[in-house]
């Protein structure tokens, strides 16, 4: 191999671990906001239960799912 082609493998390699990296980050975001959104609407509604904060993380866990898959996809 050539020394351009190593570099083109390392570059690849770089690239796949910021596209991953930010794809973790974009979940973790999505999750969080639904969380603190479903918190926020408990604390507004004085409910003694957190079904809001259930609800609202279970719904950024499924959103970021879908974001996943949407990303990760054959094209």
């Amino acid at each position: 191999m050539s020394g351009g082609d190593d570099l083109k493998k390392a570059r690849r390699g770089y690239d796949n671990y910021l596209r991953y990296t930010g794809l973790g980050f974009t979940m973790l975001g999505v999750v969080l906001a639904f969380t603190a959104l479903g918190w926020w609407l408990d604390q507004r509604l004085h409910w003694i239960f957190p079904a809001c904060t259930l609800v609202g993380s279970l719904l950024g866990i499924a959103g970021s799912m879908v974001y996943l898959f949407k990303e990760t996809g054959r094209r």
